[in-house]
């Protein structure tokens, strides 16, 4: 008897879109879809998104990709989750929603958090839960909306993230997954509970938050209404799954201690597995729940591609332009132009804190600045020392996970930024190290869609080997990356000057804080 072939779904709930991707049982990719969304800012640092918009999205790409393959509908073994992590949503007795979803680039909390590092044992904070005090989490929005908005709180029923809340329509239950929830920094990593010190500190009930499970936790049915409205077997498994970041390194396939990932989309990550637990005495370093025995510690960047976004709007409002017979688009415009200007771009420095920063300031109110800028400057050179800037952040924050948690041995790299051969190339030089570019169709996807494996290990329905069998051959697909020789000797000289430019420069944002 011919065994009939079978398909699982990767789910990716991200900052700007949700993306779905069909796989065969060999990891083959079927079909992909995505859908895009807003962010709401109306105000300085708000940065919040419609819970219902983006629950509409996850149902539209799952239907998506069942209208486009209608013969495998009874064939989904199971949709399996990852999400951004940091999120907060405060959901009322009805389970009505009382806030928007507020995500991880909403900086409000910033001035709260720098007066809670003064006067509170933060370090320790940090040692429970291995996530960084900063406005970006869900601690540290906690503590806002206590402050400025005591209302929400008092009605609330539940305080949960964009991905509980997208499960609970589907399922009816509150959980969150381990590894979203060690990003929370509310969570005791050690003990994988939330912490009750901490919660009494905030002043929240555990009740109030959604109970925490294994990365591998699924359900066995769908509510049918959304079932059908996907299209969908309502018995098809749901995979909680885990965080973009985390399912990233699995999708890359690095996952052995010293196996390093680069990410740079919107924002950026460095992130390496270790099968321990390791923190930073000093907090600057972050350290998740991927699976059992593996952790992911890294740092992430709030600056990426944003800035490049940042640099079309300005020097490029008008938009596309023709040239001979094609159409260049702005990206391409800002390429070209950056790519005729020399490593070090004349002496200009870019510091590239246009959203505050994470890793490696932890500092919410940072600001970016042009150093050096001179009549002999043009745009090419406010654009090259921009991606360069970016960088060489990043740079510092892989000096930074090594010191911690011991040296790369192998680096991957994945991202948006891929899409520009000169970036990519800036990459490796300023590294000074070969890369692995792997061919890997949307790695958080990919990474849900191998937890999801993992779940039918443990239940017995799926073999061990077969998935460790499929994630090494992936491992070995992917082109390397070489740095050319001349122009990484360069950045050797240039980068502990921008690195002294930059330490200077927290002085003086010091100074220009006192403007009001």
């Amino acid at each position: 008897m011919i065994k009939q072939q079978r398909y699982t779904i990767g789910v990716d709930i991200g900052t700007t879109s949700t993306k779905a991707v069909l796989y065969k049982e060999d990891l083959q990719v079927i079909d992909s879809t995505y859908v895009g969304y807003d962010i709401i800012q109306t105000e300085i640092g708000m940065a919040e998104q419609d819970p219902k918009v983006i629950f509409q999205a996850v149902l539209t790409v799952i239907r998506s990709l069942m209208q486009e393959n209608k013969s495998i509908r009874q064939q989904v073994d199971f949709i399996s989750f990852s999400s951004a992590m940091h999120s907060v949503i405060v959901v009322g007795e009805e389970d009505e929603l009382l806030t928007n979803c507020i995500i991880w680039a909403d900086n409000r909390p910033a001035k709260l958090v720098a007066q809670f590092k003064k006067t509170s044992d933060w370090k320790t904070i940090y040692q429970k839960t291995g996530t960084p005090v900063h406005s970006m989490t869900p601690l540290s929005k906690i503590m806002w909306l206590k402050e400025y908005f005591p209302g929400s709180l008092e009605k609330a029923k539940k305080i949960i993230g964009i991905k509980e809340y997208i499960l609970y329509q589907l399922t009816g239950e509150y959980k969150i997954d381990y590894s979203i929830a060690s990003a929370t920094g509310l969570f005791n990593i050690h003990e994988l509970t939330w912490d009750k010190d901490i919660l009494k500190l905030v002043g929240i009930e555990e009740s109030m938050l959604a109970e925490p499970v294994d990365v591998t936790y699924k359900w066995d049915a769908i509510r049918a209404s959304y079932a059908e409205e996907m299209t969908i077997d309502p018995k098809t498994n749901l995979v909680i799954g885990a965080s973009d970041g985390c399912l990233s390194n699995l999708g890359l396939g690095a996952l052995e201690p010293g196996e390093t990932a680069i990410t740079i989309g919107t924002s950026g990550a460095i992130r390496m597995v270790t099968n321990q637990i390791v923190l930073d005495k000093e907090g600057r370093t972050f350290c998740y729940y991927l699976s059992k025995g593996r952790w992911v510690i890294g740092g992430a960047v709030n600056n990426g591609g944003n800035v490049m976004a940042w640099l079309i709007s300005v020097f490029f409002p008008e938009g596309k332009r023709q040239v001979g017979n094609a159409v260049e688009t702005e990206l391409e415009q800002l390429n070209r132009l950056a790519e005729i200007v020399a490593p070090g771009a004349d002496g200009l420095f870019f510091l590239p804190y246009l959203n505050g920063e994470r890793a490696p300031l932890w500092e919410s109110e940072a600001t970016g600045s042009y150093i050096g800028l001179a009549s002999r400057h043009a745009t090419g050179h406010m654009v090259r020392a921009a991606m360069e800037g970016v960088l060489f952040n990043l740079y510092e924050v892989w000096q930074l996970i090594q010191e911690v948690g011991g040296q790369s041995k192998t680096i991957k790299v994945t991202g948006g930024f891929l899409n520009s051969p000169l970036w990519k190339q800036m990459l490796v030089d300023i590294f000074d190290r070969a890369m692995q570019q792997p061919i890997s169709f949307e790695s958080s996807c990919l990474g849900a869609v191998m937890l999801g494996n993992l779940a039918k290990e443990v239940s017995g329905s799926s073999s061990p080997q077969k998935s460790a069998g499929l994630l090494k051959d992936r491992e070995k697909a992917g082109i390397w990356l070489q740095p050319n020789e001349r122009t990484a000797e360069k950045y050797r000289k240039i980068i502990p000057i921008y690195q002294k430019t930059a330490e200077e420069m927290s002085k003086v944002r010091k100074i220009m804080s006192e403007v009001d």
